[in-house]
């Protein structure tokens, strides 16, 4: 949801479009893949996952949030490292969240 937030800006006036754009397609892109993966990896109540999987999901989850929190600012302000820092997050953000899941789904049992 915080992907489209520039979308929302930019209707209003606040950012340029194309700005928000740059924004919005790699977030929703970035949010597609991890329902996804999460589809691909989730096995549903045939296994129980390791006591620790909170623990592995927590840091790609929170790096996440970061970037959706940088869309948010997106929508209101055009500011060069506001894209820098939501690109980082993002792609940080999704590979330990990914890894975090395989490693989820190779410990179930």
């Amino acid at each position: 949801m915080a992907g489209v937030q520039p979308l929302l800006g930019a209707a209003e006036g606040a950012v340029a479009a194309g700005w928000a754009i740059s924004l919005t397609a790699p977030a929703v892109g970035a949010a597609a893949l991890v329902f996804a993966a999460a589809r691909l990896f989730d096995r549903g109540d045939a296994v129980q996952p390791p006591w620790y999987t909170a623990w592995l999901l927590l840091p790609g989850s929170c790096l996440l949030a970061g970037a959706a929190a940088m869309c948010s600012f997106g929508a209101l302000v055009e500011y060069p490292v506001i894209a820098v820092a939501m690109w980082t997050l993002l792609a940080i953000g999704a590979l330990s969240w990914a890894t975090a899941m395989a490693l989820v789904r190779r410990a179930s049992h």
